[in-house]
């Protein structure tokens, strides 16, 4: 089996869902915007400064999926989906993903955008395999505002990466023969760096890569791509 992994926001996404998604819910949630806003603002700085907690960030994102009725969440989704994100898959996009799923490789979206909002839009990719945060559910599927499992920037990306790997060897029997890992941004060098290392035929592609990373790219010998403008700011 060979996989190829996936990054989404600023890679396959001109667009960052994950910053996205608490401001579209301050929008519609009929609550005061202001304190989600400026904490969404904070951290969204901090991350594209990369001196971000990964815990803080995370856990900004399962407590505001927690004031809020499963039943809101789900249609406020749906709209984001139709509204915000339908409109940004690109046709380049698309074609990377489906060429590299028609050449043999398994496909497999590894995003710091947590699962609830992540996973329909592996589905609008055909991606049916996901590695991101997830957030933990109670008896009656509502949110608790708690991690099940690991957060999934940087290493914590990595961990679920590996995770998925190590259940697909020794549960389904997939010898993982080769790792690609697409990505935007140097805060998936933990998993980029893995990719490169992996073996015969891995590789890590920087796709519209944030400067950092295309100087980075250029010194290491790794592919590019520029699939797309890049619409506002990564690092």
């Amino acid at each position: 089996m060979k996989l190829a992994v996936f990054d989404l926001d600023h890679t396959l996404l001109p667009l960052d869902s994950g910053d996205l998604w608490p401001r579209w819910v301050a929008k519609y949630a009929g609550v005061d915007p202001a304190p989600i806003l400026a904490e969404a603002d904070r951290l969204n700085a901090d991350y594209h400064r990369g001196e971000f907690d990964p815990e803080a960030l995370t856990g900004f994102h399962l407590k505001l999926l927690a004031r809020f009725q499963r039943i809101y969440l789900d249609a406020w989704l749906d709209a984001f989906i139709d509204e915000v994100i339908r409109p940004a898959v690109k046709p380049e996009a698309l074609a990377l993903v489906d060429e590299r799923r028609r050449a043999g490789w398994t496909l497999l979206l590894a995003t710091g955008t947590h699962s609830f909002v992540s996973a329909p839009v592996a589905a609008l990719f055909g991606i049916t395999n996901l590695v991101a945060a997830r957030p933990e559910e109670d008896e009656k599927g509502e949110f608790t505002g708690r991690l099940d499992g690991s957060h999934s920037y940087g290493a914590g990306k990595l961990k679920l990466v590996r995770d998925f790997i190590h259940i697909r060897e020794t549960l389904c029997g997939d010898k993982v023969e080769a790792v690609e890992a697409y990505s935007d941004s140097m805060n998936d060098l933990p998993l980029l760096d893995f990719a490169a290392g992996y073996g015969a035929g891995s590789r890590a592609v920087a796709v519209n890569a944030s400067p950092a990373l295309a100087d980075l790219a250029r010194e290491r010998g790794w592919a590019t791509i520029e699939l797309f403008p890049k619409e506002g700011a990564h690092v």
